[in-house]
């Protein structure tokens, strides 16, 4: 069927639902523009075009990269938190997972992000030893480029905080029955190769 027969017999499908041909045209006009703009990847999801989120994201340490740094600064805040701390014997719960990007870079298909392996170590810190234990944290984390700890919960046997990173990562750490160390990456694209 020819582009403008075909045109017609969409034209006569809205002209049944009392559509006019001028505001046919205007609303033809409106899907060529939403998919050329859209289809094409000029604006992204995220309200960035796709050439600005992919920019943004080779800036980054590839997805191997920033997991190795992360794992690396885990482990020295579970030593130091059972060195200064005491009574924490970690146990690694091997549940790590994989996802594509969220909100800002949707777009980006190659995009990763993780949840890292959780770390839990059985019991309650101490009320008493909930701020040195944050202090810790944020000592480490800081030395890592990560921003001030926000506190999530902060009840009597029951604390969290999470400490945000420029990439979009996040450390939950807090304590309840159990004590949690948890690592979320921010999106990063895969090794340069792979």
């Amino acid at each position: 069927m020819k582009s403008s027969k075909m045109r017609e017999t969409v034209f006569q499908i809205f002209r049944s639902f009392q559509v006019s041909r001028r505001r046919y045209d205007l609303l033809v006009a409106v899907a060529l523009l939403a998919f050329a703009l859209g289809g094409c990847g000029v604006i992204g999801m995220g309200g960035k075009s796709v050439d600005d989120q992919q920019a943004t994201l080779r800036q980054r340490p590839d997805i191997e990269q920033i997991s190795a740094r992360y794992e690396q600064m885990q482990a020295e805040v579970r030593d130091r938190l059972t060195a200064e701390i005491g009574g924490l014997a970690w146990v690694n719960d091997d549940n790590e997972s994989r996802s594509g990007c969220g909100f800002d870079f949707s777009d980006v298909h190659e995009g990763e992000s993780r949840l890292l392996a959780r770390w839990t170590a059985l019991g309650n810190l101490p009320d008493a030893r909930w701020d040195d234990a944050v202090a810790i944290v944020q000592e480490i984390t800081g030395e890592y480029g990560f921003g001030t700890p926000e506190v999530v919960l902060d009840r009597p046997g029951n604390h969290r905080i999470v400490v945000p990173d420029s990439y979009g990562g996040t450390l939950n750490f807090g304590t309840s029955v159990n004590t949690i160390l948890r690592m979320y990456t921010g999106c990063h694209l895969p090794p340069s190769g792979s």
